[in-house]
């Protein structure tokens, strides 16, 4: 692929060459000089007139030129400006090995490939435009694909150093989601954000940011969650308790009871909202 690259940037340079080097297949660049060595040595069996494209003699000679090999024809055309292969083919040979040099060059950086390093971040590129990740979750699912260890820790490291990833916003932000949309308490999120690898003290911040909010001290202290945290829990509640109406009050508040405790919150939060359900809503 890096040879068929060079030829095209060879013949960007020198269009006259197009014809000539058309009617002769690619090689491998090994060939390419050994062939091209052997051409400059040989004597001119016969002249040329031109290989441009629309100048062809008629009769006998055109039909003499069309049965010539390919090699033979190589060797002896001219490009645009008429200048003769003989004179220039070393020099052909040398700049066609140094494109090809070029094309097949992959810097190194701290001891990884340009092109490696490229591979990745394009595939990080393309899962974080799909959803949020954190850094443990992102380095998971890069190296899942048969990325180079070091080549992926870079890349995680260059992104959290340049903010694009942050385990604590990801943290808040995964907690408030939860708990509006589903009613999460901070056990159940705690440990959601302990699987997805976000380290314990941006967990612990996260779910103090979401439910205490700073108002009312001393409930926070008794519940570990804020006032308006306990309305909206309480309003969220008691859609569940009205459900239950042809129930029993031991199995609706059973069914209470069951359900704040799958979301994670502790007893204390839990019996202090089953006791106000009760208290508002008599059986």
């Amino acid at each position: 692929m890096s040879a068929q690259a060079a030829t095209r940037r060879l013949l960007h340079l020198r269009p006259g060459l197009e014809l000539c080097l058309r009617s002769r297949p690619l090689t491998s660049r090994s060939s390419w000089v050994k062939g091209m060595a052997r051409f400059r040595r040989e004597p001119p069996r016969r002249n040329l007139l031109s290989c441009r494209q629309g100048a062809f003699e008629e009769g006998s000679a055109a039909m003499d030129k069309a049965m010539r090999s390919p090699d033979e024809q190589l060797s002896h055309c001219k490009d645009g400006n008429g200048t003769g292969l003989d004179s220039i083919g070393m020099s052909l040979v040398d700049e066609f090995a140094q494109l090809s040099l070029e094309e097949a060059s992959d810097d190194v950086v701290c001891g990884i490939s340009e092109s490696v390093l490229r591979d990745v971040g394009k595939a990080a590129i393309e899962l974080l435009a799909a959803r949020a990740f954190t850094l443990s979750e992102l380095r998971k699912k890069l190296q899942s694909k048969k990325y180079p260890v070091d080549a992926v820790d870079a890349l995680v490291a260059d992104l959290k150093s340049r903010g694009l990833l942050n385990d604590g916003f990801y943290a808040e932000s995964f907690s408030r989601s939860r708990w509006i949309s589903s009613t999460w308490g901070p056990r159940r999120i705690k440990q959601a954000l302990r699987q997805k690898g976000v380290p314990e003290a941006e967990v612990d911040q996260a779910t103090t940011r979401v439910f205490q909010d700073g108002h009312d001290h001393g409930k926070e202290a008794t519940y570990g969650i804020s006032e308006a945290s306990m309305d909206h829990l309480f309003a969220q509640a008691s859609k569940q308790w009205q459900r239950g109406q042809n129930l029993t009050l031991e199995n609706r508040r059973g069914r209470i009871v069951r359900w704040l405790q799958y979301r994670g919150f502790n007893w204390a939060v839990t019996n202090a909202i089953v006791r106000k359900l009760e208290a508002q809503h008599p059986p």
